[in-house]
């Protein structure tokens, strides 16, 4: 089974996606919040398998939150989801070593990218 922190400050996106990847016969959402700074004390509390952060939100922002979120929890892959998706803002998220960038929107790309980075791990 996948634990998944769920990090983004539209609720009811947040709400949808944890209601479709509920719904997945091996991923499990164990947390969720719409705050970044509180997403990494959860994060070192729960240890999650993965980590879907939000890269646009309030600061200190979700790159901040996934940077964050790796040093607490090392073995947590974190995975960032945008509405906009910019060469830039790719190469940040790459540099802080998130494992994936993917466009927010269609929750099927998330858990597919969260079934494949947890097949990685294995």
């Amino acid at each position: 089974m996948i634990g998944v922190l769920l990090v983004d400050d539209d609720a009811a996106y947040r709400r949808a996606l944890a209601s479709f990847l509920d719904a997945s016969y091996d991923i499990r959402v164990v947390g969720e919040t719409g705050d970044a700074s509180e997403a990494v004390g959860i994060a070192e509390s729960l240890l999650p398998d993965a980590a879907v952060v939000d890269l646009a939100m309030p600061a200190p922002g979700g790159l901040d939150a996934a940077s964050r979120i790796m040093e607490v929890s090392p073995e947590t892959v974190v995975i960032v989801v945008t509405g906009v998706t910019d060469a830039r803002e790719r190469r940040q998220a790459e540099q802080v070593g998130v494992a994936a960038v993917i466009p927010k929107g269609d929750p099927l790309q998330v858990e597919n990218a969260l079934r494949t980075l947890a097949r990685r791990a294995d």
